[in-house]
């Protein structure tokens, strides 16, 4: 027998009354109710946002140039020597 994991976290909005009689709307011409209609859009954005930050689309002139640039590195500036200079940040225990 499958169960359902425990709910545990709340979260509440303020919206307009229009905005809600849309969202009760939309749920019900879905067959959900308003917690879940709201509750999968924003997970299903909140997904795509999060993986859309985690990937690097390069074009293939795009990864040409990376390739090139990884192959022949050019020489630190005397701001980054600077910058390796300088401590490192402490450690942090977790």
């Amino acid at each position: 027998m499958l169960t359902a994991p425990l709910k545990l976290a709340r979260m509440e909005l303020k919206t307009t009354f229009d905005a809600k009689d849309l969202l009760n709307r939309a749920a019900a011409l879905d067959g959900m109710d308003l917690t879940s209609f709201v509750l999968g859009s924003a997970i299903e954005r909140a997904r795509k946002v999060v993986s859309d930050h985690a990937l690097i689309s390069l074009t293939k002139s795009g990864q040409a140039t990376l390739a090139g640039l990884l192959a022949e590195p050019s020489q630190p500036t005397e701001a980054m020597n600077e910058l390796m200079r300088l401590p490192d940040f402490a450690q942090r225990k977790a």
